[in-house]
């Protein structure tokens, strides 16, 4: 679907554009989520940061969030209920003991460790859409457009 706007032809295609990725982008992770549904009672945003100790190890509450695109209060909830389940820790970083590290408990690593896989997999499965070369092109493209629109 595009835009209704009726304005310069730029604006016009510039909205059909974040129209076509936002409808994709949920597309895309909707068809991944059907193949792997999330573990029972897990957000996005918590997997996002199970996923992120689970490949980066432990790091700042800040580093995560911005790995995972969230604010400092909606990372400060995701932890909360992280913590609460007994899926991640807090503690302080040995060269900065004012600084406090997020790390996976040993029930978060098993979690994530099990579904990443799935979902991986899902993700890949929904992809195959488009050839790998095609893949190739839109990632390039996608890295391309958030550069340019995060360093305006």
């Amino acid at each position: 679907m595009a835009t209704h706007y009726r304005g310069p032809e730029r604006e016009q295609r510039a909205l059909d554009l974040f129209i076509a990725l936002t409808r994709s982008s949920d597309s895309f992770q909707k068809a991944a989520l059907r193949k792997a549904p999330l573990p029972n009672g897990i957000t996005l945003s918590q997997f996002g940061v199970l996923e992120v100790l689970l490949h980066l190890g432990s790091l700042p509450q800040s580093v995560v969030g911005q790995k995972i695109l969230k604010s400092k209060g909606n990372m400060s909830v995701v932890i909360a209920h992280l913590e609460k389940r007994n899926l991640v820790q807090r503690r302080r970083a040995p060269h900065d003991r004012r600084q406090l590290l997020l790390e996976l408990t040993p029930d978060g690593h098993t979690l994530i460790s099990n579904y990443f896989p799935l979902m991986a997999n899902g993700f890949a499965d929904s992809a195959n859409v488009l050839t790998v070369e095609e893949q190739q092109t839109l990632i390039t493209l996608c890295k391309k457009l958030g550069v340019g629109a995060h360093s305006q």
